[in-house]
């Protein structure tokens, strides 16, 4: 089997890497972020990519999806390190055919590599019953914004800013890495993939407003 790895911490890539190599597979290529995932993609033509869902800039599931458009022949496997029924809820309508977490075993890992060869969605059975039974992401746009926590208001304030990861990272005095999930559960908890459909929403629903509020 043909694989792209996507992830922005190396060290974990190089070990996917050499355990699938040694398993059989062919890891085609590495990429440290969602844009050099999708070129990636694009470029090789694998049968699987697996890729993170969470980034220092930019979103796994805006790639996801790109890629679900662009080359729908490649399945694509989400990781995190959460296990959370919205982020599985979110992956799956981003077009995601599986969702692992990332201290799965690699025993686990081949085994979701051959189920999504085969046609099957891998995600383990508890997560997936918990994904189904959680509360959907939608709902009025409104109400979305008001489920969201200060911290999360604080963090959405700062992508509407137009500010980096980095940025919010100093302005919260949190680490990069905690500011992308951050980041991150903004975007599932509204319902969107990517920083611009963020952005997008407030200004087409006009919530700007109310963004600006403190949470009550």
């Amino acid at each position: 089997m043909r694989i792209v790895l996507c992830d922005d911490h190396r060290l974990l890539i190089e070990a996917f890497r050499t355990a699938l190599q040694f398993a059989g597979h062919a890891v085609v290529a590495l990429a440290e972020t969602p844009e050099d995932g999708h070129r990636a993609v694009l470029e090789h033509d694998p049968d699987v990519c697996l890729l993170d869902v969470v980034f220092p800039a930019g979103s796994g599931l805006d790639a996801a999806a790109r890629i679900a458009a662009d080359r729908p022949s490649c399945r694509v496997i989400m990781l995190s390190a959460r296990s959370d029924p919205l982020l599985v809820q979110a992956a799956l309508a981003a077009g995601a055919d599986g969702f692992l977490l990332k201290d799965e075993s690699i025993a686990g890992i081949l085994l979701a590599l051959d189920r999504v060869a085969a046609g099957d969605v891998a995600i383990d059975p508890t997560l997936l019953r918990a994904a189904v039974r959680a509360r959907p992401a939608g709902g009025p746009p409104g109400d979305r914004l008001r489920r969201l926590s200060g911290r999360e208001r604080e963090v959405l304030r700062g992508v509407v800013a137009g500010r980096s990861t980095k940025e919010i990272a100093r302005a919260l005095g949190v680490s990069t890495s905690t500011a992308g999930t951050h980041v991150q559960n903004v975007l599932t908890k509204l319902g969107v993939h990517s920083r611009l459909q963020a952005v997008a929403l407030i200004a087409r629903e006009d919530l700007a407003g109310e963004l600006r509020r403190p949470k009550r």
